[in-house]
């Protein structure tokens, strides 16, 4: 197989190349042109190799002259791209997305052609019934995914060097097995969402970027068409089918927020159909401001989503993460000073603080840092001084932006969605969503907060639910329910809870007169002794849960014990079970 480059024009193109089959373990794979001429798959070392690129470094370029020496350092923000572990994961999936969509459109089987016999028009108005089938009785293997990131962040570039570098972009067939198969397979592509919010628009991208990949006439035949929606998505899902698509990047989504009536829920439907109907993997791209999508269009079709659906949210670096410290000490070896620096533990602190851990911020940064050094004259020293000094003069802009998101202004994201999300509706999705959702960088911190919420919710709903059974006002279960559960911080066994409550209902048989507003129980440690009461207390019944502790004590057994052996309390894999 040829290398693979990228000629670098605003459309992203790859390479052609004639196809070679390779055999597949996988009995799904076997048998399939389409996946058996993808590459194979290469390991992290590889990756790490083709990815990785720095601009020209040479002992000899420290003594140059100052101008050549800044235009050196210039060179440093379009030629440094560092691959880290979690963009291997990135590729991960890429690569089996790619494989899966191709496993239900295999071009030896009856049933590729059967779908254009049927007609793509009358499958995709027919959507798919209960098994996941089309109108031809195909079942889609096809996954979904959604890259959200913070601006700056390198979410495009990372997909844009993977499909470039690892992938040919089209693959010709001529035979295959002994039979003939004059098949064009693009592997993928990658189309920005139009500024105009419109699927037309977009439709009409798709054709233009086909066309000049493959000399076709697409965008002759089908851009300037009138019709509906329906009839313009129709066209393009012909012309998907018919250049063997593998997986089509979708960038810039939040260019469809606040969309005209109905934009944005035509552009999420026309994604979801692409996907289900037609099985082709799909990629979106986008920055916190599509975040909108979650709560909104992309939300309330989420059921319509294939089981492979998944979403990626990334933040800025954590100042004391791996990645951070890998990042900053590759950036760091690009001097063109006369002196180099040893990167010191105050100036990661310093650049991470004044960069907020965002890597394009702390490239710019870095090379503005590099800048005033050389321009200084001296020894050429990089020194935190400067860090501050150049953040304050030639990053002025960002860094009241990062003093409000350092304050915890709450009201930040409204003004500054590219860098800090509306976490009130994000946290709500999160909650609710069945599918898979990965959430890298700061963001990470935010998310197990948000899981944490959602276990203690669950928890309290559990304990309060015990507690009503045991005493008569909604409003004590619920104080039971939080006072134990505060007691363990949440981390108690579930099972060991509901004795807790237990005792402390059996114990205090009058127990609205314990539990009040001004008389809170301080732990579950200082159980209150029983109230006494000049009346004679009624015998109780057997399944009283009062009678069961007593008489569970009088057999040698604890609380717990007690209440487990009547069923009071379930078994922790039980309860476990229902709240994960």
């Amino acid at each position: 197989m040829s290398p693979m480059i990228s000629d670098g024009n605003v459309g992203l193109k790859g390479t052609h190349i004639f196809a070679k089959y390779t055999e597949q373990i996988n009995p799904k794979n076997q048998g399939n042109p389409f996946i058996e001429a993808l590459p194979n798959r290469v390991d992290i070392s590889t990756f790490i190799d083709a990815l990785y690129s720095a601009p020209p470094m040479d002992s000899k370029y420290n003594n140059l002259c100052i101008e050549d020496r800044l235009e050196l350092v210039q060179q440093i923000r379009p030629d440094f791209w560092l691959p880290l572990p979690s963009h291997y994961d990135k590729y991960r999936n890429l690569y089996t997305m790619i494989k899966m969509g191709y496993q239900s459109r295999n071009p030896m089987h009856a049933m590729y052609n059967r779908q254009f016999a049927v007609g793509w028009d009358e499958i995709f108005k027919s959507g798919i019934d209960e098994n996941g089938a089309n109108l031809a009785g195909n079942v889609q293997t096809a996954q979904s995914l959604v890259e959200i990131a913070i601006n700056g962040y390198g979410k495009t570039q990372i997909y844009e060097r993977m499909l470039t570098k690892l992938f040919p972009q089209v693959i010709h067939h001529s035979e295959y097995q002994g039979r003939a198969l004059t098949q064009t397979q693009l592997v993928w592509l990658k189309v920005e969402c139009p500024y105009n919010k419109s699927v037309g628009t977009f439709c009409k991208s798709f054709y233009a970027e086909v066309d000049k990949l493959l000399g076709t006439n697409f965008y002759e035949r089908y851009a300037e068409k009138p019709g509906t929606i329906d009839k313009l998505v129709i066209r393009l899902i012909k012309t998907v089918a018919q250049v063997n698509l593998g997986v089509l990047v979708i960038d810039e989504i939040q260019k469809i927020q606040k969309a005209y009536s109905g934009g944005e829920e035509d552009m999420i439907d026309f994604i979801t159909q692409l996907v289900n109907t037609l099985g082709v993997p799909v990629i979106l791209i986008g920055s916190y401001k599509a975040l909108y999508l979650f709560k909104d269009s992309l939300a309330n079709t989420r059921k319509c989503l294939p089981n492979g659906y998944a979403e990626n949210i990334s933040g800025y670096m954590l100042e004391d993460s791996w990645e951070w410290n890998h990042f900053i000490e590759n950036l760091w070896d690009l001097q063109y000073t006369k002196t180099y620096t040893e990167v010191t533990p105050e100036i990661k602190k310093a650049m991470h603080f004044y960069s907020m851990g965002i890597p394009d911020i702390a490239v710019k940064l870095f090379i503005h840092i590099q800048s005033l050094t050389i321009v200084n004259g001296g020894d050429e020293r990089i020194r935190v001084s400067y860090i501050r000094e150049v953040s304050e003069r030639s990053l002025n802009l960002v860094q009241p932006i990062f003093n409000r998101i350092r304050s915890g202004d709450p009201t930040a994201y409204k003004e500054l969605d590219d860098i800090k999300p509306d976490w009130v509706p994000l946290n709500g999705y999160i909650k609710e969503a069945s599918h898979r959702i990965t959430v890298h960088g700061s963001l990470a911190e935010e998310h197990a907060r948000v899981l944490q919420e959602k276990r203690k919710e669950e928890i309290l709903a559990k304990l309060t639910e015990f507690a009503l059974q045991l005493v008569q006002s909604s409003t004590d279960a619920e104080v039971l329910a939080n006072k134990v559960y505060d007691a363990s911080s949440g981390m108690g066994d579930i099972t060991l809870m509901f004795g807790q409550i237990a005792r402390l209902v059996v114990d205090n048989a009058d127990y609205t007169q314990v539990v009040t507003k001004s008389n809170i129980i301080k732990s579950t440690e200082e159980l209150p002794k029983k109230k006494v009461v000049k009346k004679v207390k009624p015998e109780l019944k057997h399944d009283d849960i009062r009678y069961v502790v007593q008489v569970g004590h009088r057999k040698g057994l604890t609380t717990e014990e007690a209440l487990e052996e009547k069923g009071y309390i379930r078994g922790v894999d039980e309860l476990l079970d229902i709240i994960s």
